[in-house]
């Protein structure tokens, strides 16, 4: 593979991304710890296995998605950007409980459930804009069809899950092609 120098801005550091086509997109995203993602990993596992599909997500690790942006002549503002607004926040602790779902059209996405999620959403809103449908979630398995769905759920429903992590900073990730790499994470402010 190559290695693709993405230049920013004149004043921003340069990151090296190995990669054998050219980034497309930035990503904004929250991601919990090892120890979630893995449990998310096995969930999708068992919806595969209960559906005998490949869904839409099954593949993605665990995150919160926040936004994306594509505009790469203004990949290095909007990185600036996305710093300056988040040495104003705190730290703060995410809670999340049990499965959910919820419809989108004829498909279903199910999700474990983030307890506190005002203040993910006005993370949100200080980055993006104010946006009364943007729901914090990490996604198990989405889009699936009725016939998926019905096969799933029963099993999942009654879950019992209960974890917490710090969130501290925002992760960017950057899309070559098909393919998602970390580009670098955004600190909230060091208390």
């Amino acid at each position: 593979m190559q290695i693709l120098r993405l230049k920013l801005e004149t004043d921003m550091k340069h990151s090296n991304i190995k990669t054998s086509q050219q980034i497309e997109e930035l990503s904004f995203i929250i991601s919990p710890p090892p120890h979630i993602k893995s449990d998310v990993s096995v969930l999708k596992d068992d919806v595969q296995f209960l559906t005998g599909e490949v869904f839409d997500d099954r593949y993605s690790p665990a995150h919160i998605s926040l936004f994306k942006f594509d505009d790469r002549r203004h990949f290095g503002d909007i990185i600036k950007q996305v710093e300056a607004r988040a040495v104003a926040f705190d730290p703060f602790n995410i809670f999340i409980k049990g499965l959910r779902y919820f419809d989108h059209g004829p498909n279903r996405t199910i999700y474990l459930d983030i307890l506190n999620k005002v203040d993910v959403q006005d993370i949100f809103e200080n980055l993006v804009k104010r946006n009364a449908r943007y729901l914090p979630f990490i996604s198990i398995a989405e889009g699936l069809n009725c016939r998926e769905f019905s096969q799933v759920w029963p099993h999942l429903q009654d879950f019992r899950y209960t974890q917490d992590f710090l969130c501290d900073r925002i992760t960017v990730l950057a899309r070559s092609g098909n393919g998602w790499l970390h580009y670098r994470d955004i600190m909230f402010r060091d208390l």
